[in-house]
């Protein structure tokens, strides 16, 4: 709980975004990531994966854009920083884990800003609305951009921050298809890794409910040269065993990695 304390007091994170508990989330995940360590392993270790990869066949390595770095916990830094001139982590959060991490590589820079441009409005009580955004595609020399387990994390805060409660899932779909757009208009290869099925399960493995972490958004035609239906490759994350969230389930999602080159 002092780990957790701490963590969250020494993030480095924007005043709104701290007052809607970003710097609390970061540490949190960071605290479920020890206590969930096997059953988590292998989905970061397939993420790390799947971003080493996205950057074979790369005709030019200059820079490497990771969206949603957190605590890189599921993001290979060493091999970014070996295998690129530059390498920029994006969140609105980032740990001292983090910072630690990256002062171990002298190409390694962050970026601290909110992707969704709700934040600010969200804080201070006014009606925040899902913003295109354009972060990012102004960088010259970007030849790898990540979006690492982020889609589905965007909205969570913000949508929990709107009182009308009606709003909140058209709103959530709004923050995600926004994402996806940004991503979309990157004129170098990405790597999409999001979750896409939220599954509750019984002791008895059965399924008790699923739910659609994206709030039914999905890619734009422009964005993935395979649909989302036909990733790279998925795997399974079990992210709560049962007795982490509640007793009385387990929570697992289906997690996929779609790479997308320009045309």
């Amino acid at each position: 709980m002092i780990r957790e304390f701490l963590s969250s007091a020494l993030t480095t994170c924007p005043a709104p975004a701290r007052r809607l508990g970003y710097a609390d989330e970061v540490a949190a995940i960071q605290a479920r990531a020890r206590r969930c360590r096997a059953a988590w392993e292998p989905h970061l270790a397939a993420t790390r994966t799947a971003i080493l990869d996205a950057a074979t066949g790369l005709r030019r390595r200059r820079t490497v854009l990771v969206l949603g770095s957190g605590a890189l916990l599921d993001v290979p830094l060493a091999g970014l920083a070996e295998s690129f001139q530059r390498v920029l982590l994006a969140d609105i959060a980032h740990p001292p884990a983090a910072r630690r991490a990256a002062r171990l590589f002298p190409n390694v820079e962050f970026a601290t800003l909110d992707l969704t441009g709700t934040v600010e409005d969200a804080a201070a009580g006014r009606l925040p609305e899902a913003r295109p955004s354009d972060a990012f595609l102004a960088e010259p020399m970007l030849d790898l951009v990540v979006s690492a387990n982020l889609a589905s994390q965007l909205p969570l805060r913000p949508v929990a921050a709107l009182k009308d409660a009606a709003a909140r899932p058209d709103f959530g779909r709004a923050i995600v298809e926004r994402h996806l757009e940004h991503l979309a208009r990157f004129p170098c290869r990405t790597l999409l890794v999001t979750d896409v099925e939220r599954v509750f399960e019984a002791p008895d493995g059965g399924v008790l409910r699923t739910e659609d972490p994206l709030f039914g958004a999905r890619p734009p035609a422009s964005l993935m040269a395979l649909p989302l239906a036909a990733p790279l490759r998925e795997w399974d994350w079990l992210l709560a065993p049962r007795g982490e969230a509640s007793r009385k389930f387990a929570i697992r999602t289906r997690v996929q990695a779609t790479l997308r080159d320009p045309a």
